[in-house]
């Protein structure tokens, strides 16, 4: 925990307490995202994005810090995959294409060289 918020928390100038809450936040986020039945649709994307965003806000993150953020949690071992359903969450639930085009370029680069 205290690693996430020297990494992450820190940057976004995070209490101790704050990165822990968010941290937490994400992994659960990221659990029902992996349950999730519905993960492609549209509805449910919405949803999850804004259950990020509203896990953000309750955290100390401004709206400015949102696209900053996912870019440092993509690099941040074990948040990886998370970023990999925010992004796609956020652009399904018909979110600007220009908001995370340089997280999004870089997954995508990723998937390339994996495939």
């Amino acid at each position: 925990m205290l690693e996430f918020h020297k990494e992450v928390g820190t940057l976004f100038g995070l209490t101790e307490q704050q990165s822990a809450r968010l941290e937490q936040g994400l992994k659960q986020l990221e659990q029902e995202f992996s349950a999730a039945p519905d993960a492609g649709d549209s509805a449910f994307a919405a949803r999850f994005y804004q259950k990020f965003e509203q896990l953000a806000a309750q955290n100390g993150l401004s709206e400015h810090d949102i696209e900053p953020c996912v870019n440092v949690l993509y690099f941040h071992e074990g948040h990886q995959q998370l970023v990999s359903y925010i992004v796609p969450s956020y652009y399904n639930s018909g979110g600007d294409r220009e908001v995370f085009a340089d997280t999004y370029q870089l997954m995508m680069e990723a998937q390339q060289q994996s495939s």
